[in-house]
């Protein structure tokens, strides 16, 4: 080991975007533990709360703040940095450090870079120079060009062959990328492109419907360099390997293909200087026996995180153990405590990764392409492909993963397969039972044929399946991975019944450890999967035990946070005694790491699986209130099987929290105020009610997550529409229809129940009105948020709740206040997006509180304002969906979050801008509002002209400035077909931001459509609330500089 290095800067990725998700967490936190193992003081600059990585127990100082040079340049002087380690910190980490470098403040404070050098992660990044490298040592690489602003239109000529691939520098999950297909498309793209952005794009001579493989590599100082595992990715060349479904290991690579290409990363990790692990993606045209590399990432990544968890191998603590100077022969395996990290893992299983898309979110094209839309991913292990691709799928949640197939026409299921997108594996399952062949779909899919036959033997064994008779070949079905709520679909019986039937007759599977070596070697593991097999690797204990259910794969509304909650209840569980057993079928998370818990299943999160589980365990208890909806929605079925087995608020009392006109009702007998609300069960019904409830209203449906199918009505016709759709998608539940609350305050109450107290952990008030999810909302956590009336009455309805619904551990309470008055709106009987948040905020684990309440211990906490202020704010994947608008309200659309601290609210407020874009600067802002919010505009707009802010307006917004003796430029909409445009103003001129508040006609949103996408194109920052644009605009001219604090010093 290096003996200079005593004090390391790592780098986290901030809040989870596409592209960039909980995989970071995993790696992040792996290599803080690694160091601290070898006694080096570890400093983490991460902004994301939701993190494990941020807590206190992972590092020895935490920073929550801008993962930005201002912040670096601070720590590096508080804490006498001598080293960074950027590489876990993802795309983010690596940018960074090139722009430390650049800026020259690793050479001024002679800062180490740890793992991969500044050069090598240049050559990998940079396009040109990595195709240089790559012809200069002889490794087959198509033609690629870099165009830039000045030079685009005259090198255009010289390009002739097309299609081509698109994409920007130094991007992440493919951002903007793009296929173009002759000239006049590479025309139109650059000549709009190059209009609003001043840096390069890079072109690439396109491998379209080649087969995708890729490596994952480690190597160390000496330059030892061993193969993980590689990957096969099933959608061909096209497709971005984040979007693609992949199997490990590859499983249509014939021996010599498999070596050349092995040969071949070696190569060229070697020529790149590598120092630690890396993923290398080539494209193999196996009918002439030739490849080519396409890429190399030179970090951890979200391949790394799949390779990690798909081999057993501990990657990112490998990693760092090189990064600090030990070598692969002196690194101790710790997953079998007597092999070195030199030694390269075998499987003896297959796994198959599925992305998780929000197409169920937005209402966008479900294409997908060289450009990620995935929000996070499902693995699924098993003997043979049938199974592990089964139990991917199962673990997906959707509702395609019951039925398997579409029911589309042939024609569609042609179409469907014919494009990539999310719902083209569902179409093959249809072709396949429409009696499509093998040939023609492996033709129009570009899979492989291998990977045909084999979904064909699932559909074969589906087809044997009976109306209300439990199938004979149950066993072969299961070897095959068929759910039993696929079962359950296609015999009608209840899947209850047929858990409750196998486990009778003993059709239950084995668990298989995950070692890395495949049995060779004695491994003392923990991580296990399930099979229809005879040999059982499962050691099953006499301890008292407790299985915790987690989220899956990430998704809108269930990401991050609900990871960071399940590992917390493992350790606390671990802390007093128990074992922790953990559930999960999320590669990218913390949770599913090989030592977090005493035993890992890496199961889907289904009833049938948690079931098979506990038949295998007996626990003394299961918690599912770390899993999102998830857990909620098996609660019942949970209960149905074990009995009172569920630890915290009982299924009974969920059901009556849930259904939300049950709820609705019940806070009515208890004399709790709320928005006036009709219930209907039926259109007719609803028909008859709607009059007796004013417009603006909110569809509140039960049994959701993120606000699911919720919007603001301003329409009763839209209103009986949207109605309808939710009758058919969900015959025979009630729709409830509430009054909206006009300019009102929402605010989130985080609380404890045990069986005597209450306890709140945190009230975050948001700083829009209310409307906007929760999730989706600016929030502030602080001294003073709530005044001491306000707080008393929070903690008297609390405290009803708890006796109300028998409430038990962690629950959300969202309120809204107007004037003196205080609504409820929602009880989740759950973990929250927002405990994270609070715990950070306030330094307390609250998890741990939860789990001990659940567990019939009284918490001794009580609730205790916070000292400083802390603010929660969302990241929205905007820039991934370019036809959807950026209008927040009711259902969430974020992907994460980050959290800026500071001891007044200003000063936090004043590091909002700094996540929202890097580099910001208060030159000129354009201003266009609905006439509700002008007399606020007019504020904002005397506050910038004092500063000599240019502001530009559009006519409505001009003419109440100029009335009001505000100074500002008139602008005119698109639709006015004037000069100066709107869309001129915002291309040609330096425009710092863009305050765009709609009206309530769907007309006047249509019109700001283009305003804001042209925007977000620009990566102008683009606010759309005038309460936060007010207090955004307050916070950038208070030019007071806000510290960089270590976390613990704002408590």
């Amino acid at each position: 080991m290096n003996s200079d290095i005593k004090c390391t800067l790592v780098i986290g990725s901030g809040p989870i975007v596409i592209g960039q998700a909980a995989e970071f967490d995993y790696s992040g936190s792996q290599a803080c533990l690694a160091l601290k193992e070898e006694g080096i003081k570890t400093v983490l600059l991460n902004s994301n709360p939701a993190t494990i990585q941020t807590d206190r127990e992972i590092a020895d100082r935490v920073y929550i703040e801008p993962v930005d040079p201002e912040s670096v340049i601070e720590i590096i002087k508080k804490e006498k940095i001598d080293s960074i380690l950027p590489s876990t910190g993802g795309q983010v980490g690596l940018n960074l450090v090139i722009l430390l470098e650049r800026l020259g403040i690793l050479s001024s404070y002679n800062i180490k870079v740890l793992g991969t050098p500044v050069t090598s992660i240049e050559i990998a990044e940079d396009r040109k120079k990595f195709f240089n490298l790559m012809k200069k040592i002889g490794e087959p690489v198509i033609e690629s060009y870099t165009l830039t602003k000045n030079d685009y239109r005259d090198l255009m000529p010289g390009i002739k062959k097309y299609p081509l691939i698109l994409r920007t520098g130094f991007s992440l999950g493919g951002s903007g990328g793009v296929i173009i297909k002759n000239v006049k498309e590479l025309s139109d793209y650059c000549d709009d492109y190059f209009s609003v952005h001043d840096d390069m794009v890079e072109l690439d001579e396109s491998l379209l419907g080649l087969k995708e493989i890729e490596y994952e590599m480690m190597r160390d100082n000496n330059g030892n360099c061993i193969s993980i595992c590689n990957m096969e990715n099933l959608d061909p060349m096209g497709v971005h390997t984040g979007e693609s479904i992949v199997t490990t290991p590859s499983l249509t690579l014939s021996n010599d293909s498999y070596q050349k290409l092995r040969t071949s990363a070696i190569h060229v990790v070697n020529e790149i200087g590598v120092i630690g692990s890396c993923n290398i993606q080539f494209a193999l045209d196996q009918e002439k026996d030739e490849y080519y590399i396409v890429e190399v990432n030179p970090r951890t990544s979200r391949s790394s995180a799949l390779a990690s968890k798909a081999s057993g191998y501990p990657i990112a603590r490998v990693s760092t153990k090189i990064a600090v100077g030990y070598n692969l022969n002196e690194i101790k395996n710790p997953v079998t405590k007597n092999t070195y990290a030199a030694f390269e893992p075998s499987m003896d299983y297959i796994t198959v990764k599925i992305p998780r898309w929000p197409f169920d979110k937005f209402s966008v094209k479900r294409e997908i392409g060289i450009e990620m839309k995935s929000i996070g991913e499902a693995m699924g292990i098993g003997r043979i492909f049938e199974e592990a691709l089964m139990k991917a799928i199962s673990s997906l949640d959707i509702k395609q993963s019951i039925p398997m197939r579409l029911f589309t026409s042939p024609e569609k299921t042609i179409e469907l397969m014919k494009v990539p997108n999310d719902l083209r594996l569902f179409a093959i399952f249809d072709g396949l039972f429409q009696g499509i062949g093998v040939d023609k779909i492996s033709e129009l899919s570009g899979y492989d044929k291998f990977f045909i036959v084999k979904i064909k033997n699932i559909v074969d064994a589906m087809e044997t399946i009976k109306r209300g008779v439990i199938p004979e070949n149950m066993e072969n079905l299961k070897m095959l991975g068929i759910s039993d709520e696929t079962i359950s679909y296609y015999t009608g019986i209840p899947q209850t019944e047929i858990i409750k039937y196998r486990i009778e007759k003993k059709i239950v599977p084995v668990y298989k450890n995950i070692d890395t070596c495949s049995g060779e070697f004695n491994a003392d593991t923990t991580y296990l999967y399930s099979a229809y097999d005879t040999h059982n690797d499962n050691r099953i204990s006499n301890k008292k035990k407790v299985i915790v259910i987690g989220s899956g794969p990430n998704r809108i509304s269930q990401g991050v946070e609900f990871d960071y909650g399940a590992v917390k209840s493992i350790l606390s569980l671990r802390s007093m005694g128990y074992e922790a057993i953990m559930v999960n079928s999320n590669p990218e998370t913390v949770s599913t790491d090989f030592d977090i818990s005493d035993k890992l299943y890496f199961e889907p999160v289904t009833l049938e699986h948690i079931s098979n589980i506990a038949s295998a365990e007996k626990p003394e208890g299961i918690i599912i209130q770390f899993s999102g909806q998830t857990g909620q929605n098996m609660a019942s079925g949970i209960s149905e099987i074990f009995n009172n087995i569920i630890l915290g608020t009982k299924p009974e009392d969920i059901y009556r929290i849930e259904e939300r006109t049950i709820f609705s009702k019940t806070l009515r007998s208890l004399g709790i105020k709320q928005p006036d609300f009709i219930e209907a069960s039926n259109i007719n019904e609803l028909e008859e009610k709607i009059k007796g409830i004013s417009l603006p209203v909110i569809i509140r449906s039960s049994f959701i997550i993120g606000g699911r199918a919720m919007d603001i009505i301003y329409d009763y016709d839209i209103l009986v529409s949207r109605v309808r759709e939710l009758f058919i998608e969900r015959p025979g539940s009630p729709v409830l229809v509430s009054s909206y609350l006009k300019n009102a305050t929402e605010i989130d109450v985080d609380f404890i129940s045990s069986a005597e107290k209450s306890i709140i952990a945190g009230i975050s008030v948001h700083i829009e009105e209310a409307g906007t999810h929760s999730g989706d909302a600016t929030m502030v956590l602080g001294p003073g948020v709530v005044d001491s009336d306000t707080l008393e009455q929070l903690k008297e309805i609390v405290e009803k709740m708890r006796q109300n619904f028998n409430l038990s551990g962690l629950s959300n309470l969202q309120l809204a206040i107007k004037g003196s008055e205080i609504y409820v709106i929602e009880l989740n009987a759950r973990s929250s997006r927002s405990v994270p948040f609070v715990s950070k905020a306030t330094g307390i684990n609250w998890i741990d509180s939860g789990v001990k309440a659940m567990l019939g211990i009284e918490p001794e906490l009580k609730y205790s304002e916070p000292a400083s202020f802390f603010i929660k704010v969302p990241v929205f994947p905007f820039k991934r969906f370019r036809d959807m608008d950026v209008i927040l309200g009711p259902e969430m659309k974020s992907t994460g979050e980050a959290m800026c601290c500071g001891k007044t609210f200003q000063e936090a407020m004043s590091k909002v801008i700094r996540i929202m874009k890097r580099d910001f600067k208060l030159n000129s802002v354009i201003i266009t509002v609905n006439d509700a919010d002008k007399n606020e505009a007019i504020k904002i707009g005397r506050k910038l002209a004092a500063k000599n802010v240019k502001i530009y307006a559009t006519p409505g917004t001009y003419n109440a400035m100029k009335d009001a003796g505000v100074k500002s430029n008139v602008v005119y909409r698109v639709k006015d077909l004037r000069s100066p445009g709107i869309s001129e103003i915002i291309k040609n001129e330096d425009i710092s931001m863009i305050i765009n508040t709609p009206s309530e006609s769907y007309g006047s949103i249509r019109d700001g459509f283009s305003i804001r996408n042209l925007g977000i194109k620009k990566d102008i920052p683009l606010i759309t609330n005038i309460r936060f644009a007010s207090e955004l605009v307050d916070s950038i001219l208070h030019e007071k500089k806000a510290q960089v604090m270590e976390l613990t010093e704002y408590y």
